[in-house]
């Protein structure tokens, strides 16, 4: 389905496209190639996203001239519900209409009311809830004279529709992204370099790592309740390890696409599973989603209800509130609204729990490696891999009775084995460890002496060489 970063026809499309807006030195007609290439993109998923991504660049623009031109409030109001709706009304029809007739139909089922089957409404767009939270956070950022309106549709639509990002994200905000078509595309021997590291390390991250976990993962995230104890928590630590590996490298292959273009993106990942706490895991995954429901979800909420006294009672219900979103926004599905919950409410112990510590005596620094601190991290990730648990099974009765048979240690059931999931585990929990957090190796690697960089990158090319597996696997959060 479409053309996927990992695939041969992607490759070949990068190059012409890459060939092709490096070699014409006028501006505007690198944007149009840009449109042009990027509409080829989406259009290989099908014409709806392409006909969608137009409709919401037409409705974003047109808003936010509207709301730059004007000075009347209550004017600039109307002009700002008028902008969301005409984004949410297309996200809530083609992406949760079935869900929501399901909630119908059953609330209504005793009293004799009969609708049809929910599945027949889903029109899944690719895409969709990516640019329309794009187009969102313009029409928002003009409205809080956070920027100016964009006067070039030209460059709106490039924003809208950009490739590199139109699938999965990063969700880039146009106060970030217009200014640099502004300036031009200008790229070093540096940019290029980084923008190959990137890809490099973003196919390994998901050919390597991600697809060699996949069946086995997916084939136990499927019918737990035919395994045992023993797989079940394999498949907890794989399903962990293999999704981190794919949407961590979709959006270094994303960034890398960009950044060969001489576009920027913001950062997506930065070793997440590394954190001492659930804040400081949201800090760290998926950075653009979780900053995007901060500014635009979490602090509306939080200016809202300032007439709540309790800070941390209404802080932890805003967090709780924005994480239910957070999770629905993944998909239409109780699963995710599950794990957003449970987000939710780990935040919201973590903010009281943060406000009783503040009230004692400061902490002195310790290492990363204290007893104390490993201990956090340890509560962290398991945390964590209790709720991705939710997120890779298909109901919650699945997900509850996969849980209970871990907890009651079930020896009943098929023990699979797989030789890829506790190494590549191990892998991961090392590199999260030892690996300085803070710190980019793509972005620092050029910095290095030439034999140093040609062994790294030839090495994860021997890698992939090597190691792709010979089916080829969706990236997770394309379905998104």
């Amino acid at each position: 389905m479409g053309l996927t970063f990992t695939s041969v026809g992607f490759i070949l499309f990068l190059g012409i496209c890459l060939g092709l807006i490096h070699a014409v030195g006028r501006h505007p007609v690198r944007i149009c190639l840009m449109i042009i290439f990027s509409f080829f993109f989406c259009l290989t998923f099908g014409f709806a996203g392409a006909l969608a991504v137009t409709f919401t660049a037409i409705v974003n623009f047109f808003v936010g001239n509207r709301l730059g031109a004007s000075d009347n409030d209550a004017v600039r109001k109307r002009w700002l519900w008028a902008g969301l709706t005409a984004n949410l009304v297309p996200l809530v029809f083609l992406k949760y209409s079935g869900f929501l007739l399901g909630i119908l139909a059953t609330l209504f089922r005793p009293l004799g009311a009969h609708f049809s089957d929910p599945s027949s409404l889903m029109f899944p767009v690719i895409g969709l809830s990516y640019f329309t939270f794009a187009g969102m956070s313009y029409v928002l950022d003009i409205y809080w004279e956070k920027m100016e309106p964009s006067r070039n549709f030209s460059e709106f639509l490039c924003y809208l529709v950009y490739f590199p990002k139109l699938v999965a994200g990063p969700i880039v905000r146009a106060c970030d992204f217009l200014p640099q078509l502004g300036k031009g595309f200008k790229i070093t021997a540096q940019d290029f370099e980084i923008g190959l590291g990137y890809l490099l390390v973003g196919a390994a991250k998901k050919l390597v790592i991600a697809d060699q976990l996949a069946s086995h993962v997916s084939t136990i995230m499927a019918s737990p309740e035919h395994y045992n104890a023993w797989t079940l928590l394999q498949g907890m630590i794989g399903y962990t390890v293999q999704i981190y590996a794919d949407f961590s490298g979709y959006s270094d292959m994303a960034i890398g696409c960009a950044r060969l273009m001489g576009v920027r993106f913001p950062q997506n990942f930065r070793m997440p599973y590394s954190s001492m706490n659930i804040a400081e895991f949201w800090r760290r995954w998926h950075i653009t989603m979780s900053s995007w429901f901060r500014d635009y979800v979490f602090m509306p909420l939080e200016l809202a209800g300032r007439s709540v006294p309790n800070a941390n009672v209404r802080a932890s219900r805003n967090i709780i509130i924005t994480m239910l979103l957070c999770g629905l926004w993944h998909g239409p599905s109780w699963n995710f609204v599950m794990w957003g919950g449970l987000h939710g409410v780990g935040l919201a112990v973590y903010q009281f729990y943060k406000s009783l510590r503040l009230s004692r005596m400061q902490q002195p620094k310790r290492s990363p490696f204290h007893p104390g601190m490993l201990v956090s991290r340890a509560l962290t990730i398991s945390f964590v891999m209790i709720c991705w648990v939710f997120f890779g099974t298909q109901t919650l009765s699945a997900a509850f009775g996969y849980l209970w048979r871990m907890v009651t240690w079930s020896t009943d059931g098929v023990s699979l084995g797989s030789p890829y999931i506790l190494p590549l585990a191990a892998l991961m929990l090392l590199a999260h460890l030892f690996i300085n957090k803070d710190r980019n190796l793509v972005e620092g690697l050029p910095m290095y002496s030439p034999p140093v960089r040609v062994l790294t990158y030839a090495s994860l090319l021997l890698a992939l060489a090597c190691l792709v597996p010979a089916d080829a696997v969706p990236f997770v959060y394309v379905r998104f």
